[in-house]
């Protein structure tokens, strides 16, 4: 639907007043009619009267442009009402409800309703990891809607809503602020998806604001990678997993990506694929003497170009992996909940996953002197923030080593 305003210049009388209609294109149909104003040519902005000069006699500028905008008030009310009412719309009903004095009412959305309407809408142009955190959510919602007894409706998203959902996230289900941060842009995200579907019209969820904190980023040291990856395991199934999740130290590759890849993929120096979560078409990676050995192992065999590992199974048998290759010094990670710091110690190979490959490849990639726009290229990095964690773990490491040398 769209409305604007426009002058009946074929009406003008003697005193060279205009008649102001509006005009609405919605399905198909277009209606007009004069709104009750009329304005010297003059003083028409094109949707609005604009204010006389001093000297002039008045124009009711003001009494004018409140009459335009509560008949444009009016007509995006009744656009509501065909909405919320599921109803096909119709030029009689329109005009209909403009002309009444009653007010109009409209159906309920329900909140959860619209969510679902987001995430399917969302699905043919957005990542699968994208709508699957956003159902993930979703779910989180109802979860708190139903432990606290708090309806969740458009009309209730405020600043309560925002203290009640922060305060059962950090105390009753201690989550970590950085995922609070992306609960809130998924809300947020979907709140603004529904105004423009007319479904919502409050913007009080624009104030909702949760901070990020840096994180411990877990990765393997040059030296553990060739540990691992030069260990002679006696099961075939720590092995595949081993080279997979190497192959990913290697090349910078997603677990996502990496799954997917075909002979089609692989040329005698380049790895060429499109990228499933940034959707990146014909990203080349070229192969370094370590990622050729390992396609290299399974060349003519029946796993080629890689084995294929489940992604249920496989961060249970990394840490596996990693244990039996004695990754095992005591390793601290931090993060926050609210505004207390948490931490825990453990050893280092109950960190590791299969997104600690990908890290580990950007870390080292830094720490072993690649350039910082190479590694942003290969590794398909999009934001110039999320290199930015890495150089921060790069100089504490750096720093580090200065410390020992000069001790």
């Amino acid at each position: 639907m769209k409305v604007s305003f426009e002058l009946r210049k074929e009406k003008i009388n003697a005193n060279g007043l205009i008649p102001v209609q509006f005009v609405v294109r919605a399905e198909g149909e277009r209606i007009r009619k004069n709104v009750g104003v009329s304005v010297l040519e003059k003083y028409w902005t094109g949707s609005r009267v604009k204010p006389n000069t001093k000297k002039e006699p008045s124009n009711n500028y003001q009494f004018l442009n409140d009459k335009l905008q509560k008949a444009e008030e009016k007509i995006n009310d009744i656009f509501f009402f065909f909405l919320a009412n599921k109803l096909e719309f119709s030029k009689e009903l329109f005009l209909k409800k403009y002309d009444s004095e009653e007010e109009i009412k409209t159906a309920h959305f329900d909140f959860f309703d619209c969510f679902k309407e987001f995430i399917e809408s969302g699905k043919l142009s957005k990542a699968y990891n994208t709508t699957k955190a956003q159902n993930t959510v979703k779910n989180f919602l109802e979860e708190f809607q139903n432990d606290k007894n708090f309806k969740i409706e458009f009309e209730s998203i405020d600043d309560y809503f925002f203290e009640e959902l922060s305060k059962y996230c950090f105390f009753e289900k201690e989550i970590k602020n950085n995922y609070f941060a992306k609960i809130i842009a998924v809300i947020k995200t979907m709140l603004r998806w529904s105004i423009k579907k007319g479904y919502n019209e409050d913007r009080k969820f624009e104030d909702f604001k949760a901070s990020e904190h840096d994180i411990d980023i877990v990765y393997l040291t040059f030296d553990e990678l060739m540990v691992l990856y030069n260990k002679e395991f006696e099961s075939e199934r720590l092995s595949h997993v081993r080279d997979f999740y190497c192959m990913g130290c290697f090349t910078g590759l997603r677990f996502s990506d990496l799954s997917k890849l075909h002979l089609a993929n692989i040329s005698e120096e380049h790895i060429i694929l499109s990228i499933q979560k940034t959707k990146t078409q014909n990203h080349a990676i070229k192969l370094n003497k370590y990622a050729k050995e390992i396609l290299n192992k399974y060349k003519g065999t029946i796993y080629e170009p890689l084995p294929h590992i489940s992604s249920q199974k496989f961060n249970d048998y990394i840490k596996e992996c990693c244990e039996e290759a004695e990754i095992t010094q005591p390793f601290t990670i931090h993060w926050f909940v609210g505004n207390q710091k948490k931490s825990l110690t453990k050893p280092k190979c109950k960190f590791i996953t299969s997104h600690t490959a990908r890290k580990t490849f950007i870390t080292n990639s830094l720490l072993l002197g690649m350039e910082p726009k190479a590694i942003k290229k290969i590794a398909n990095i999009k934001k110039d923030a999320v290199l930015d964690k890495y150089m921060k773990v790069t100089e504490a490491f750096t720093d580090d080593q200065m410390d020992k040398a000069w001790k």
